[in-house]
């Protein structure tokens, strides 16, 4: 029996745009042995339901009012996360409901036998897109700072490799249970504006599991800027 393999990633009302499109598109992947469990945080809680009942896939429900897109997308990466622990999954595919991989993409991370494995993706446009890697990430009293690849980094960085990154997006990463296990999904209050990719990755690191990208294959991004998401803009550090 071929590993299984949980799809899993937070969604929201806010995607709407592409996210028919997605759901329809994940049932078309070649791989044999995978499930697939997502978590609405939408503020309209109705939502998650419409998801159930129109195409059949198991989703629950983490109620964002009051709080920053950080902290209900990061609480609603723990509640996938005990759902896959909870289940005889063998790896965690962390694939966003904009991103849209070749159909066989299971079967091709998997083939890289990694903890930690990752298909890059372009973020932005224009002459400032860049993939979505970030090179390092400093730590100074709980504030996160990354330093994403250039535009220019990220067109001679895409070379066919599979190298270490110290963080990748999460947009597209296939993780082992072995690492799911040790690590939960994080933000910090003192950084409004960092996610929590930055923060998985560095504890991945500091477990001396490092994180792997595959500098030869993209996702397709549907992108939509941050811009017009209110609940993104920060409040003011808290302690």
């Amino acid at each position: 029996m071929p590993p299984k393999i949980l799809l899993a990633t937070p969604i929201s009302d806010k995607k709407a745009y592409i996210l028919q499109e997605w759901l329809t598109y994940i049932r078309q992947f070649t791989y044999p042995n995978y499930d697939v469990y997502l978590v609405d945080n939408s503020h309209n809680p109705s939502y998650h339901k419409s998801i159930w009942e129109e195409h059949g896939i198991a989703c629950g429900y983490v109620n964002p009012t009051g709080k920053r897109a950080t902290q209900y997308i990061t609480e609603s990466q723990n509640k996938l996360r005990d759902y896959f622990l909870a289940g005889d999954y063998d790896y965690f595919f962390s694939l966003e409901c904009d991103n849209f991989p070749p159909p066989n993409i299971i079967e091709f991370m998997l083939s890289f036998k990694k903890d930690n494995f990752n298909i890059p993706y372009f973020l932005k446009r224009g002459d400032d897109q860049c993939l979505g890697v970030q090179k390092s990430v400093i730590n100074y009293q709980g504030f996160c700072s990354n330093k994403v690849l250039s535009p220019t980094d990220s067109l001679t960085q895409f070379d066919g490799r599979v190298k270490p990154y110290f963080a990748p997006s999460l947009g597209c990463s296939l993780l082992s249970r072995r690492l799911m296990e040790k690590i939960p999904f994080r933000v910090s209050n003192t950084n409004p504006y960092a996610f929590s990719d930055s923060y998985f990755h560095w504890d991945s690191n500091k477990l001396g599991i490092k994180p792997y990208v595959h500098m030869g294959q993209l996702c397709k991004h549907h992108r939509f800027t941050w811009r017009f998401n209110s609940d993104f803009v920060p409040v003011g550090r808290m302690g």
